[in-house]
């Protein structure tokens, strides 16, 4: 009787697993909306602006602009901020109105961790990194602001001006 259980419980974890694996394969599209709906939606099959910044934690630098398809990493840089957020993107227009407001987490340190040195207190660093900004095409991005986020809120680390 506990053999039949066994393999009744293992049949049913399967066939779950299965139907997980094609729900989430059936909807592996990434989109993003502007909230205002100015914009039309990035997604992986429509060419967008590509902004590449090169950032540090107290500087941001832009290294190209160019019109491609967006990779999945870049369509994830998208995201609302949270509280968790160390560090935001704000885009503005040529009239300094808010286009995109964004959190990147921390992507400017580095953990590292090795065995033998768990009596340590840094593990790890601060990098300079290159980040990839998809805006779709009809936005006129004029000024790209890296900000850093903290209990008291945003505080401007550097403005870039694109024009």
């Amino acid at each position: 009787m506990g053999d039949k259980l066994g393999k009744m419980v293992n049949k049913f974890f399967l066939s779950l697993t299965l139907i997980f694996c094609l729900v989430i394969s059936s909807n592996n599209e990434i989109n993003f909306q502007r909230i205002d709906g100015l914009s039309k939606e990035i997604s992986l099959d429509t060419e967008a602006q590509i902004y590449t910044l090169l950032g540090s934690k107290n500087n941001i630098e832009l290294k190209e602009v160019k019109i491609a398809k967006p990779s999945r990493d870049s369509l994830k840089l998208l995201k609302l901020l949270t509280p968790r957020d160390k560090y935001a993107i704000r885009v503005l227009d040529d009239k300094n109105k808010e286009i995109m407001l964004i959190g990147i987490g921390n992507p400017f340190y580095i953990h590292a961790d090795h065995i033998g040195y768990e009596d340590r207190y840094v593990f790890g660093g601060y990098i300079e990194t290159e980040l990839n900004l998809p805006l779709s095409l009809d936005t006129k991005a004029a000024k790209i602001i890296l900000l850093s986020q903290d209990e008291f809120g945003l505080k401007e680390i550097k403005r870039l001006d694109l024009n």
